[in-house]
């Protein structure tokens, strides 16, 4: 007897359609963002979509999630940023996925894990400016005097934070956290770490800052078809984008 009273009915041309308006609009490599199983829409399937409509990078939280992109067979560059102390380390360095780094005991751990396996870890360096959710803020001179000694082990890649509110265009906020960004990255210049890549833009940043793209932007909720904000930022359609799921269920009464 089946039991299949209602289903989710994932759309992955609109995904790719969605990633080729969003790359066409940022005009910088996009990361898509498929973390908490690609928001419900199946990890593997739509992290493979992405990278074949357009996308450079993937994204998640979760050093699991990476460690599955990988199984998958899929060897494009990817990045855990919720990675806290006590976590895999030397399989993450070992299967080449990118760590985000946001406090000093999980970049010695990382250092640590890269000496040991004799190769470098690949790190972003998350920074709080503003969200106030995560990355170095009390301790970002401490780990500019660590980083400056000690980096023999790791490879700096990025640099990152993300924006509060950037769906309220206009938001004072966004101009602080934008300066505080440009300024934490020139410390990192100062002590002669230069970054390959600067990441701010979530979503709708993407959508209606080009100011904040830098070289990547993270596009999560806007890649499944859905408008960061309906009041501030407009319609999926008056976006170009096309909503990915459908939710679909058997009529019991009417």
């Amino acid at each position: 007897m089946s039991t299949n009273r209602a289903e989710a009915v994932v759309n992955l041309s609109a995904i790719a359609s969605n990633v080729r308006t969003i790359k066409a609009r940022a005009g910088v490599p996009v990361m898509a963002v498929v973390k908490a199983d690609a928001y419900g829409h199946g990890l593997l399937p739509v992290a493979r979509t992405a990278i074949d409509a357009g996308a450079q990078w993937l994204g998640v939280a979760l050093l699991e999630e990476a460690l599955t992109i990988r199984t998958g067979g899929i060897t494009a560059p990817t990045i855990a940023w919720l990675v806290p102390p006590g976590s895999d380390f030397a399989s993450a360095i070992s299967a080449d996925i990118d760590l985000g780094v946001g406090s000093l005991a999980v970049f010695h751990e990382i250092s640590e894990a890269g000496r040991k396996l004799g190769r470098k870890a690949r790190i972003h360096i998350e920074v709080d400016t503003g969200m106030t959710r995560g990355g170095f803020l009390s301790e970002w001179e401490s780990f500019l005097e660590v980083l400056e000694k000690d980096s023999e082990s790791v490879e700096v890649i990025g640099i990152f934070s993300h924006f509060a509110r950037a769906d309220e265009p206009g938001q004072p906020q966004n101009v602080v956290q934008l300066k505080r960004f440009t300024e934490m990255a020139d410390d990192l210049n100062r002590i002669g770490i230069q970054p390959e890549i600067h990441h701010l833009s979530n979503s709708a940043a993407t959508l209606v800052d080009a100011s904040s793209h830098f070289d990547l932007v993270r596009v999560g909720i806007a890649m499944y078809g859905l408008t960061p904000d309906l009041e501030n930022l407009g319609t999926s359609q008056s976006l170009g984008l096309i909503p990915a799921m459908t939710l679909r269920a058997k009529l019991n009464a009417v």
